[in-house]
């Protein structure tokens, strides 16, 4: 994603609603880069559990926009790993965005029982949140546009973005744009 990207990941398949794509995707194992490689290193996990602790704390809205102001972040990458858990949570990211205009945020997510409040945290103008498609799941129910593997039969039938997988290289495009996305497994 290049260094001007910041992060915030949660743990995988605590906050997520993980498909047996995520879980056995690859000839039984995880294809959820998340629950394989750097996301089982003893860091990510405690980084994400530490996370996740923080983000249900009453002061979580000011501790991140405070960070955010005094990085002057400008693309905010939400949950490569995890997922919204909760719409209180959604309603924190929505607080967040709207206190931080002028940061870009993109997120995917799986959790169509909290459609509603994705959808509005979606409508801000600095802020793109795509349905994440694969194998299990292949098609869009939520509204929002979507993310989902190249190969899948939806990316055929409608236009979508080709990840570069180099935010840099592409100029951040898919941040600039509320596009459909469609990537290489990896």
């Amino acid at each position: 994603m290049g260094n001007k990207v910041f992060l915030f990941n949660l743990p995988a398949k605590v906050t997520c609603t993980p498909t047996s794509w995520c879980l056995e995707g690859r000839d039984g194992e995880p294809a959820c880069y998340a629950l394989r490689g750097r996301g089982l290193w003893p860091s990510s996990l405690k980084g994400g559990t530490q996370r996740l602790e923080l983000s249900k704390k009453p002061d979580f809205v000011d501790k991140v926009v405070e960070s955010i102001n005094k990085k002057q972040v400008k693309y905010f990458r939400l949950h490569s790993s995890g997922d919204f858990y909760s719409n209180d949570y959604v309603e924190k990211w929505i607080n967040i965005a709207k206190q931080c205009p002028s940061t870009l945020f993109r997120t995917t997510t799986r959790r169509r029982d909290l459609t509603d409040t994705i959808q509005e945290l979606n409508s801000l103008p600095n802020f793109i949140v795509r349905e994440s498609l694969d194998t299990s799941r292949t098609k869009p129910k939520m509204d929002l546009p979507f993310a989902a593997l190249s190969s899948l039969k939806i990316v055929k039938k409608t236009d979508s973005y080709g990840c570069q997988n180099d935010c840099p290289k592409c100029n951040y495009y898919c941040w600039e744009n509320s596009v459909n996305v469609h990537f290489k497994e990896h």
